[in-house]
């Protein structure tokens, strides 16, 4: 019964009921209106959905690219992070980028002197400072 949970967990998105309207709403510089702007900005969606990865993706990344998200995932093993999704992307953005190695390796360490943060519930934080979440965790 555990392992249904964990397999149907992994497959099945959260449904929140927010909308790119109201993301926007939210004050300048809040994590809800960032990720409504970074939504915006980088969907390609009629009606984009927010979900956590965007989430993370905003508070880890310095860029959006291929080398960056794979980066993500290897911040987020070094935060605690090891599901499915973030070792298989690990592993595999090594075999595809294997000369990031370097930057790979010094992503993984700033996650691992951050304080543990990727299993929050971000959709209750939408309304907080995006650089008071970055600062309260140690996220570089």
């Amino acid at each position: 019964m555990k392992t249904l949970a964990l397999i149907t967990g992994f497959t099945e998105k959260p449904k929140h009921d927010i909308t790119l309207e109201d993301l926007i709403s939210y004050p300048k510089g809040s994590l809800g209106n960032t990720l409504g702007r970074f939504l915006f900005d980088n969907s390609n969606e009629t009606y984009p959905i927010p979900e956590k990865q965007d989430i993370l993706r905003i508070l880890i990344n310095k860029d959006v690219n291929n080398r960056e998200e794979i980066a993500m995932h290897y911040y987020l093993l070094g935060n605690g992070d090891v599901s499915i999704v973030t070792v298989f992307s690990s592993i595999t953005g090594l075999l595809l980028s294997p000369l990031a190695l370097p930057y790979f390796i010094r992503r993984y360490k700033e996650g691992k002197q951050a304080l543990r943060f990727y299993d929050l519930d971000y959709f209750r934080m939408l309304h907080l400072p995006l650089q008071r979440i970055k600062d309260t965790f140690l996220i570089q």
